[in-house]
């Protein structure tokens, strides 16, 4: 496909699934670019400006050009490898300077575009994100004016709000916001440094800080070892900004929904009545091991802290926890809310979700490459996670439609994609509840078709591959077990990057390890590290953007030819 050809980095490895998945992943991105036409808000260029979507079908609760912000954190984190730098930025200023919903979910604006700078800039003062810095900071503001519960002292959301409807445990201060919160206050307060702008920047310093606090005091529970759902009210505040909305005709930018959509009574659990108000929910759900540690939002000040959450993890590779076959779960299997029943078309109880899967990537790469060594989870967590991951796209079952391909959520156990069966009026398995109750034929029952709701290039490339800048080097961080990948014309502060991982020197001929170029220039190799256990794995190396040789193991002479892959 010429477009990703000529904008994307070109990637293969010795897992099928993995690669193939990988370049389908970039056709389901160009499929979704829509372009605004140049008189649109905030627009202005004559060949218009791109925005990008969730559904390929056009939905009533999309805002204009059929978008949705929620995942829109998503959408920048995938974008951000594209050398095409308009994409992403016209789709920035479209939230900001445009006529998009952009309160309709939660989402992680400053975060996304401050992580795609990293990519790009030495600073944080250049890009899109420094140009919306005023935009962004009232942003900001604006989420803590309505969402903040005063009684609660921590940032209040419906499950459905955070894109999450049917949670089991519902809505409240959920780990979800509240790490967003720290993540975007981290992001502002390095766009502000950057800019000059101390003030600024000190405010959003305590206000991590803030943040922080409320996952660890309020959040954490040491019970179950795990971060949870604090049961709360909606503020006052959030009320009347939705009143607001809805007396002049607005209600669809922001949500209105609380509680259990569509839910059965009597029953258990969730309770019918609701959780009991200032209390944490004891039930452990996916997003509280994947928002936090995305967001790098958990204490990292020494090893004993970091293993003190991180136990956490353990959960993942647990048949009881979220550990299944297609991907993990969204609610713990031993819960007695797993798979609450309800007629809803979409649930937030047991079914996995790429949503979320690609946010405990993004966790597991964090958790592994910048936090002390723990005994909680390892590259082989992510390297098995990733594998599934890949797996789901090209080997699960999607009604009239043929792999590869990405919908909405997918039943961890069977592997079927369970809101586009429900849509297409498949009878559901005995018994099996949020997983597969029938809603009956549907005028919108293919609009899963090539979802973009979530990442997997972004696993690949900055997990795989292991790619994360720093200020003065390009450090290459592998969190993987395959014997062999390759991958080029990776854009990186103005240097064209390559990097060769090959762990018996047979695939790729430049000799056993990891080796990399600069500008198309072999700068340097690292063996490979032999474990006890029999397995090979990537050395962890560091280069200087002009090309200078900073890996502290040993080395071998380079390679000679640039590769291609």
């Amino acid at each position: 496909m010429p477009w990703v050809q000529e904008t994307a980095p070109l990637f293969e490895c010795d897992d099928d699934d993995i690669t193939k998945t990988y370049w389908y992943r970039w056709r389901l991105f160009n499929l979704h670019m829509v372009r605004r036409p140049a008189k649109a808000p905030g627009c202005g260029k004559k060949e218009g400006c791109w925005v990008i979507t969730e559904f390929l079908q056009k939905v009533f609760w999309s805002g204009p050009y059929n978008t949705i912000v929620c995942p829109a954190g998503h959408h920048i984190m995938e974008g951000r490898w594209l050398r095409d730098a308009a994409i992403v930025d016209d789709y920035a200023r479209f939230w900001f300077k445009g006529d998009g919903y952009r309160k309709q979910y939660t989402w992680w604006a400053a975060y996304a575009l401050w992580q795609r700078s990293l990519l790009h800039h030495s600073q944080s003062s250049a890009g899109v994100q420094a140009e919306l810095f005023g935009h962004l900071d009232a942003h900001y503001d604006e989420w803590v004016a309505t969402h903040y519960s005063p009684k609660g002292r921590c940032m209040f959301t419906s499950c459905h709000a955070d894109g999450e409807e049917n949670s089991a445990g519902l809505d409240g201060c959920r780990p979800t916001i509240n790490s967003v919160m720290f993540g975007e206050a981290i992001a502002l307060r390095s766009i502000a440094a950057a800019l000059g702008n101390t003030s600024r920047a000190a405010y959003y310093e305590r206000e991590a800080r803030k943040w922080q606090a409320v996952l660890t005091d309020q959040l954490w529970s040491d019970e179950l070892g795990f971060f949870v759902n604090k049961a709360e009210a909606a503020p006052a505040t959030l009320h009347q900004e939705w009143h607001k909305y809805g007396k002049i005709g607005r209600s669809r930018e922001v949500q209105t929904y609380l509680g259990c959509l569509a839910c059965h009574r009597p029953r258990k659990c969730p309770p019918e009545r609701g959780w009991p108000l200032g209390k944490r929910v004891p039930v452990r759900e996916l997003m509280g091991l994947s928002s936090p540690w995305y967001f790098s939002a958990v204490p990292s000040d020494d090893a004993i802290t970091s293993a003190r959450y991180a136990r956490a993890f353990e959960q993942l590779e647990d048949p009881e926890g979220f550990d299944a076959k297609w991907g993990p779960r969204t609610t713990e299997r031993r819960s007695p809310c797993y798979n609450f029943s309800n007629s809803a078309q979409c649930n937030w109880n047991g079914g996995s979700w790429p949503y979320e899967t690609s946010k405990l990537g993004t966790a597991l790469i964090n958790l592994l490459q910048t936090y002390p060594r723990q005994p909680s989870a390892s590259g082989a967590s992510f390297d098995k996670l990733l594998r599934r991951y890949a797996r789901a796209h090209t080997r699960s079952h999607a009604e009239q439609l043929a792999p590869p391909h990405v919908d909405e959520d997918l039943h961890p156990d069977d592997g079927y994609w369970i809101t586009r069966r429900k849509l297409h009026g498949i009878e559901p398995w005995p018994k099996t509840g949020g997983l597969g109750a029938r809603n009956g034929r549907d005028h919108l029952r293919a609009r899963g078709t090539h979802y973009f709701h979530s990442t997997f290039n972004d696993l690949v490339l900055s997990g795989l591959v292991g790619v994360r800048t720093h200020a003065k080097f390009l450090e290459l961080h592998p969190l993987t077990r395959v014997r062999s990948f390759c991958a080029t014309r990776l854009w990186l502060r103005g240097v064209d990057v390559s990097v060769v991982w090959d762990a018996d020197g047979l695939t790729y001929h430049h000799g056993r390890g990891l080796h990399v170029w600069i500008d198309g220039r072999p700068v340097g190799s690292a063996l490979p590290h032999e474990q006890h256990d029999g397995h090979v794995l990537a050395p962890v190396v560091r280069v200087a953007y002009d090309g200078s040789w900073m890996a502290d193991c040993s080395l071998q002479g380079a390679a000679s030819k640039s590769p291609r892959c």
